[in-house]
């Protein structure tokens, strides 16, 4: 997965599947409606080629975006409360804030030159055009839009996209079909027949394309005559519109596949964004369509045009349209109810495995990357859970299963609306609540809501009290010590996890508490001048992850152990320590850690007398990482004193070197590199 813009520019357009057909002039006036105007539109109906547009007019824009090109596909929005988050998401961004989304995406796109093409907007115009509007703020903003509808903006440019010409409609026909039958070299006239059938709408002629494989030029000319003279006698004698043009063709499509092949475009219209094969047969599987014929059901569909394969990451999708049209056909069925549940049971399992494997495995690269692929199922699942009375502990079970997703891979703000919102629809005490309860403190801690981790914390003590549940009342006390901890009361902090600590020793095997906890207990007992038993704390803690294959709080570890050799005067030592600590963050797009790791190589660059190089060196890295707590919405090292003592402390000896004009060029030099760089800086 490519790294965020908060790490390095670039950008997230889809690769085209397929080859770009005519197009040539509209092509042509979107480019230099972008180059005119900050805000355009492509309008049209649902088939007519919007995405395929705005994806290739986009692509050729990136020299002129420092930041890069961004995509967000809206279709599988159906929160309107998730809209910011979902450009969060597109934008790979973390948001680790308890502010506004908006808000914060509106900061940090202020002063960014950069491309954002928001895909299918149709079904949330007044949410888009209100978040657009806000967006457009930023000077250096441009923004792409596809929709059915314009936005309704005064600034808004629209490009209204009819079907192709019929030259290039032929063409396209053409060169589809020579994808699924090389040597096929059908009579022009008949394609051309065909496409006017279809009314020139690209979607449509992929679909009939496909049939190729099955049936002559000829036979398909007959079978669509056939159909439209049945659609006009339905219309009394009105010809078909382009909207019925479409349907009618994914209809004829519909009818042609095989029985198998049908239901299973049906049931697909489950998932949200991209699936695997193993998912589709989990979910999909029944009497009527055994598990051992849904591969090749499904490679009959891609065969045919219906589902799309990306041969690099062997997952596959359905066009929104396409989709749309297999989840009437699944509402016909009455099979909607047990496939979202069938599709919720998948990816709950899914989130429980990923949690189980997190810290007793090997795979947590895998798990984060593999998590960040299965986002929009996941909250496709969420949205089931929360929507269903019956399904609430569910989605309170799903919610808190996703800790790590929420807290170490980055979505942190849209963890804190979910898990909020199952905690509201759940009052009742439960197991489930519970772990919700001190997953919410988590991600509060990471937002930096001292305050309201700590209130958590209280409530899922007392709840868990009420229920015996002594493994909640285990975790309630780690967060209580944390929030101590970071309040600067080391005493009360190391009595809550010294407790915590215990209690997670005696649990078999390990647990998503013990090796934090064991960090944060390190770290108490060095602030308060215990540095050996700290680090017999830290070795013991890096021996367990170094046994497990666990790399996120061994970076954390390494992190503490920095500081554990800078008290005990091992300054080689610490910044060895720091750098590795920093090195095994940037697997994750740690921004919280990666922040802190570099204010703890600051403070020690500037230790004693530094020389010019290391003040340099901290100038840099100091302004880095105020620009980067600013960036992700965070408060500088969340307000804490005694990391803020000992940053304002770094600054104090960096400038008595530098002089203050020439601290604060460099700290301005750091602030304006992107993490990756500043890291590799670093590490370096």
């Amino acid at each position: 997965m490519d790294a965020p813009p908060g790490w390095r520019r670039g950008g997230n357009l889809p690769a085209e599947l397929a080859s770009f057909i005519g197009r040539g002039e509209h092509l042509r006036r979107l480019t230099e409606m972008l180059a005119a105007s900050r805000l355009v539109t492509v309008t049209g109906p649902g088939g007519v080629g919007k995405t395929r547009l705005a994806v290739r007019a986009a692509g050729s824009q990136h020299g002129r975006f420092p930041d890069g090109v961004w995509m967000a596909d809206l279709s599988q929005v159906r929160d309107p409360e998730m809209v910011p988050h979902a450009l969060i998401a597109a934008l790979e961004l973390q948001d680790r804030s308890t502010r506004d989304r908006v808000d914060f995406l509106v900061d940090f796109l202020h002063d960014k030159e950069l491309l954002l093409v928001l895909d299918t907007c149709e079904h949330l115009v007044a949410e888009c055009s209100e978040l657009v509007e806000r967006l457009l703020g930023g000077y250096g903003v441009r923004v792409l839009v596809t929709s059915r509808q314009p936005l309704g903006l005064d600034v808004e440019q629209r490009l209204p996209l009819p079907p192709l010409d019929e030259a290039d409609a032929v063409e396209l026909f053409l060169d589809r079909a020579s994808l699924v039958q090389p040597d096929l070299a059908p009579d022009r006239q008949t394609v051309a027949q065909i496409c006017r059938h279809l009314d020139r709408m690209p979607l449509a002629i992929e679909l009939a394309a496909g049939r190729l494989s099955a049936l002559s030029a000829e036979q398909l000319l007959s079978l669509l005559n056939d159909r439209f003279r049945l659609l006009r006698r339905e219309a009394h004698g009105v010809g078909p519109t382009r909207h019925h043009a479409l349907r009618a063709t994914m209809g004829w499509s519909h009818e042609l596949c095989e029985a198998g092949e049908r239901l299973l475009w049906a049931r697909l219209a489950v998932f949200a964004g991209s699936f695997d094969l193993a998912a589709a047969k989990y979910v999909c599987a029944s009497d009527e369509l055994p598990e051992a014929e849904v591969a090749g059901a499904l490679s009959g569909l891609v065969d045919k045009s219906i589902v799309t394969r990306t041969s690099s990451s062997g997952r596959y999708r359905l066009l929104d349209t396409i989709r749309a049209y297999g989840a009437e056909r699944l509402e016909e069925l009455g099979e909607t109810a047990w496939l979202c549940s069938r599709h919720r049971d998948y990816y709950l399992d899914l989130a429980r495995q990923a949690e189980r494997s997190w810290s007793k495995g090997s795979r947590q690269v895998y798990w984060y990357l593999r998590m960040v692929v299965e986002h929009p199922n996941v909250m496709a699942s969420m949205e089931h859970c929360l929507a269903t009375p019956h399904e609430i502990e569910r989605g309170l079970d799903l919610a808190a299963s996703l800790w790590f997703l929420w807290h170490a891979c980055g979505f942190t703000g849209e963890g804190a609306h979910y898990l909020d919102r199952a905690l509201k629809a759940s009052r009742r005490p439960s197991r489930e609540r519970c772990k919700a309860l001190w997953v919410r403190a988590f991600v509060a801690s990471g937002q930096g809501d001292i305050e309201g981790a700590e209130r958590l914390a209280r409530r899922c003590a007392e709840e868990a009290a009420l229920l015996g549940d002594s493994e909640a009342m285990t975790y309630a006390s780690k967060m209580t010590g944390l929030c101590a901890y970071l309040r600067g009361d080391f005493p009360r902090a190391t009595a809550y996890l010294e407790l915590a600590v215990k209690s997670f020793r005696a649990e078999s095997g390990l647990n998503p508490g013990l090796l934090p906890a064991i960090v944060e207990l390190a770290q108490c007992l060095g602030a308060q001048g215990q540095p050996e038993n700290a680090e017999q704390l830290l070795s013991e803690c890096l021996d367990l992850c170094e046994a497990n294959g666990e790399r996120w709080v061994r970076s954390y570890a390494y992190w503490a152990l920095a500081d554990v050799h800078r008290a005990l005067g091992r300054t080689s030592r610490a910044i060895t320590s720091a750098q590795r600590a920093l090195r095994s963050k940037r697997e994750f797009h740690d921004v919280i850690g990666s922040l802190l790791v570099m204010e703890t190589l600051a403070w020690l660059l500037t230790d004693g007398s530094p020389d010019a190089a290391s003040a340099e060196q901290a100038a840099l890295l100091l302004g880095a990482a105020e620009a980067g707590w600013r960036r992700f919405g965070l408060e500088r090292l969340f307000g804490s004193p005694p990391f803020m003592d000992q940053s304002e402390e770094a600054v104090r000896r960096a400038v008595a070197v530098l002089g203050e004009g020439a601290f604060q060029e460099i700290a301005d030099k750091g602030a304006a590199f992107d993490l990756d760089e500043v890291i590799a800086r670093a590490v370096a």
